[in-house]
């Protein structure tokens, strides 16, 4: 995926939730529930930050996790609403290497943030992270069950050193920053080969 087929998918989820919100304002009784955040969305919103960031494009055609890159799986998960919205959920054999969360509170104005965070599920730091008063990540994982935790409570008990913001900004800033990324390197690639010729 492209990151303008990404813009075209995003303002297309963008309609459909405007369109849910004027339905509801006219129904009287039952309403719709608004459509989660879709994951083919912030997954590639946190593919085209991690290339803004570190210069590379990780693998999205990938049979299994949602991003790769030389062998490294990134987990991501993406939300409406990270900060008040339900809490994400995590398989319990689900596995990566670095994990990444999208915020999408203010998908109308197509702006979104990135947060990635250093830490493999098989880190003790994650493993640790207390999911309820008494258990961890890793128990839930052990007995099958498919940990949930709000995301400031998870920050809260995450190390600073683990975890940053990669962008923040309208998704038409990620696009021009990423093709301004590709105008310098076909520059320098151009020097280079006359560098050579010369």
């Amino acid at each position: 995926m492209n990151i303008d087929q990404l813009i075209e998918l995003i303002q297309i989820y963008n309609k459909t939730i405007r369109f849910e919100q004027e339905m509801n304002e006219e129904l009287t009784g039952k309403k719709i529930r608004k459509t989660n955040f879709p994951s083919h969305i912030s997954e590639n919103i946190a593919r085209f930050a991690f290339q803004h960031k570190y210069g590379d494009l990780p693998n999205w055609d990938t049979p299994t996790g949602d991003l790769e890159l030389y062998g490294e799986v990134l987990e991501v998960k993406g939300s409406i609403n990270l900060f008040a919205g339900g809490p994400p959920t995590f398989g319990p054999r689900e596995g990566w290497n670095r994990i990444y969360f999208v915020d999408g509170v203010n998908t109308f104005e197509e702006e979104y943030t990135v947060y990635e965070i250093r830490l493999a599920n098989t880190d003790d730091d994650w493993k640790n992270v207390l999911v309820n008063k008494t258990e961890t990540y890793q128990d839930h994982c052990d007995q099958g069950r498919r940990p949930r935790i709000n995301f400031n409570e998870l920050l809260d008990q995450l190390d600073d050193s683990h975890y940053d913001i990669i962008f923040s900004g309208p998704i038409e800033d990620l696009k021009r920053l990423n093709n301004l990324r590709f105008v310098m390197t076909d520059k320098l690639l151009l020097w280079d080969l006359f560098s050579l010729n010369s």
